[in-house]
């Protein structure tokens, strides 16, 4: 799979194993520290490094794709659309804690532990999920379009392949359609694709009038074979596969034009 559900929230395996990877840390933290007098001040050295990650990613990723923001401004606080550049905010992190350390040289030890341990719990998972995505290529599974006519996504092989797993009921579905069918016009180079899941073609043929989008490539998913053989499991969830068909990456919630412009420069040209 490429995301999980937990209950009504989807989150991508890479986002599953970075939080997890951050609380074990944390854990390991506070049971070295469990006699410290000084545990408290500790642990708030961990939740600061973590937040100046985190600001540090989505500030790193905002200036990287600084024009794709001119047009919408709102979309600087929309953390939702997953833009962030991961390894500006884990510096940002190491070299919080560093800081503390220098005036605490006992941390050292105490971090430098925590840290071998959560990367040897997790280096199994980051590999077998290294594994999995890259094993993944369009999916076999038909589907069919809107008159009713069975599709075979390996004729589209050749160009770049963006798949976009969708449904008219999902808000964030609904919010992203206008950024995908802008991109479908300009990105001619790329075939965008979008696999309904579970609705009939009246329904979605409706909510293309009422919005006035011009979306083309609109297929069908009654079953949800497709997104299951791909291991998309929310919505919305964009798969991203080169010319000869093989996932290159993947994002699950919603797309911004930022977040989109990005994954299209970085994988897909």
């Amino acid at each position: 799979m490429l995301s999980i559900a937990l209950g009504p929230i989807v989150i991508s395996i890479s986002q599953l194993i970075t939080l997890s990877g951050l609380v074990v840390f944390w854990g390991l933290t506070y049971l070295q520290t469990r006699n410290n007098a000084q545990q408290k001040e500790i642990l708030d050295h961990i939740f600061t490094a973590i937040f100046t990650g985190f600001i540090t990613a989505r500030l790193a990723f905002i200036l990287t794709m600084w024009q794709a923001y001119q047009e919408n401004w709102w979309q600087l606080l929309n953390i939702s659309d997953g833009g962030f550049l991961s390894g500006y905010g884990w510096a940002a992190g190491t070299l919080v804690l560093i800081r503390f350390t220098i005036s605490n040289k006992s941390l050292v030890k105490i971090y430098i532990t925590s840290a071998a341990i959560t990367a040897s719990c997790l280096i199994i998972p980051i590999f077998s999920a290294a594994l999995y995505q890259s094993g993944i290529e369009l999916p076999r599974s038909q589907l069919s379009n809107m008159q009713g006519q069975e599709v075979n996504l390996s004729a589209y092989k050749g160009k770049p392949i963006i798949i976009n797993f969708w449904a008219t009921w999902c808000p964030p579905c609904r919010r992203e359609m206008p950024v995908l069918d802008a991109a479908q016009k300009t990105h001619k180079d790329t075939v965008f694709i979008f696999v309904n899941q579970g609705e009939s073609p009246a329904t979605v043929e409706q909510f293309i009038t009422s919005t006035q989008l011009d979306i083309q490539n609109i297929f069908f998913d009654p079953s949800s074979n497709v997104s299951q053989e791909s291991g998309a499991v929310g919505l919305p969830t964009t798969l991203f596969y080169n010319a000869e068909g093989k996932l290159v990456t993947s994002h699950t919630g919603e797309l911004s034009q930022a977040s989109l412009d990005y994954y299209l420069k970085k994988h897909l040209k």
